[in-house]
């Protein structure tokens, strides 16, 4: 569900050579089971909420996304997954009614790039329920609408899951394997998208800039 207060944001981004103006819109979808979430980027006042998520982590999904054991989150890692200061750079977040963050997908690019690889988590609690689908597509539709060609995504062999959710993105995609991983890679070139999923890339965008620019908080 989307609530439009009717505020206007103008948003330039150099990297896709464009002008989006986009309303301020608040994106509260609704999970299987109809529970409400608010998806939005993620903002350095969140480092609190992802070490929290990180906490409540099985075992298997900090092996999944890391590659590895990690019991916790560093200071320095909670700051750069928070505190996204760059164009090529973007996380979205799904809040739970009670504050919580609930799941995190990103995307990580270079400088006069248009290719990224992503990565997502999603609370144990909440898993099975669509929001790994959610937070992934709207991820991609921020994506191409910032002029990325290509989306990367290296999963292990064993992440069936995440296997499947970027199968049920239905984007053009190739994959390759290597010692127990799969790169899938999803071609964005030449995409379009529908008008309402493009009014609510445009509206995470422009708050996205204007958190980088300190306008919010």
């Amino acid at each position: 569900m989307f609530r439009t207060p009717g505020t206007a944001l103008t948003l330039r981004r150099a990297a896709a050579d464009r002008i989006f103006v986009a309303i301020r819109i608040t994106d509260e979808p609704e999970l299987r089971d109809g529970e409400q979430v608010l998806v939005r980027p993620i903002r350095l006042a969140d480092g609190d909420q992802l070490t929290g998520l990180h906490a409540r982590l099985s075992p298997d999904s900090i092996y999944w996304r890391y590659f590895g054991f990690k019991s916790t989150l560093s200071p320095a890692e909670v700051r750069r997954f928070t505190d996204i200061t760059e164009e090529w750079r973007f996380a979205l977040i799904a809040v739970r009614s009670t504050g919580q963050l609930a799941g995190v997908a990103r995307y990580e690019g270079q400088a006069d790039r248009t290719d990224a690889e992503i990565a997502l988590i999603v609370d144990d609690a909440l898993q099975h329920r669509g929001l790994g689908t959610l937070l992934l597509q709207r991820l991609v539709d921020v994506a191409m609408m910032s002029g990325m060609t290509s989306l990367t995504a290296v999963v292990l062999a064993s992440n069936r899951p995440m296997l499947h959710l970027l199968q049920a993105l239905h984007l053009p995609s190739t994959s390759a394997r290597d010692s127990g991983s799969v790169e899938v890679r999803l071609q964005l070139a030449g995409l379009e998208l529908p008008a309402d999923r493009s009014r609510v890339a445009a509206a995470h965008m422009a708050e996205a800039a204007a958190i980088r620019a300190g306008l919010a908080s």
